[in-house]
């Protein structure tokens, strides 16, 4: 089943899509990168007042896997209470200062989830190593938030291998990257564990602009809708097929 993840970027907004009732809330600063990550103590207020209501995530930043702060960065929003860290691979190549952060993260018990960007993606077999590394989660975005959307950016195919290997490594999935309402019927059947949303939930489709409670409800509606028409289809198929599941 796929559910909503929805970015904030402070408790204001926080509140508007736990009473819309989002799946997960993501804590990003969408003004500093794709990534960008919000002050730590932001972070904490927020996770404080989620209150393990719902699960939290968190971005550390627009960082170079090489950078020697990936693991110091991990680690301090792992400490402000979020359930899952997410870090972007930020360039076609896992390093070895990549992969070693993410496994001695996991080590202390820290949920990693890795965003790949689908500027940077060539193959998806490519992603193995990561997949089978201590992460409990993927996901595909987009890098440049200014240009073309997930669904233009890279084709449905690809998707669906991703979405299918990240499951047989048993992985949280999800997709995100300038999705509107026009995407949700399209990735849906891809059932990735998660549809990441920013930009749509905005005054004006504006990332950058505050989100608003009729923009998340309009998301939340459809998502929902969507799965309750598919329950209903698949119901009757077993009246007319005689069976039960």
């Amino acid at each position: 089943m796929t559910r909503m993840l929805a970015s904030v970027t402070s408790k204001e907004e926080a509140r508007i899509v736990l009473n819309a009732g989002v799946d997960i809330i993501d804590l990003k600063d969408p003004k500093l990168g794709a990534l960008g990550a919000l002050n730590l103590n932001t972070i904490r207020s927020i996770v404080c007042l989620v209150d393990n209501f719902l699960p939290t995530s968190a971005t550390i930043g627009d960082i170079d896997p090489d950078n020697p702060e990936l693991m110091s960065r991990i680690i301090a929003t792992a400490n402000t209470g979020v359930d899952y860290v997410k870090i972007g691979l930020f360039g076609k190549n896992v390093t070895e200062n990549f992969l070693n952060s993410i496994n001695e993260s996991s080590k202390k018990g820290i949920k990693i989830v890795v965003v790949f960007f689908a500027e940077n993606i060539t193959k998806i077999s490519e992603l193995e190593t990561i997949m089978r590394s201590n992460v409990k989660g993927v996901m595909i975005d987009t890098e440049d938030k200014s240009n073309q959307s997930l669904c233009t950016l890279i084709k449905y195919d690809v998707l669906d291998k991703f979405i299918k290997l990240a499951k047989t490594n048993k992985l949280i999935t999800g997709l995100a990257g300038s999705l509107n309402h026009n995407d949700i019927d399209v990735l849906l059947p891809l059932e990735p564990d998660y549809l990441g949303f920013r930009g749509a939930l905005c005054k004006k489709s504006n990332r950058v602009n505050s989100v608003d409670s009729l923009y998340v409800k309009r998301i939340r509606d459809m998502i929902f809708k969507k799965k309750i028409i598919d329950n209903n289809i698949a119901s009757k198929e077993v009246l007319i097929n005689g069976t039960v599941a």
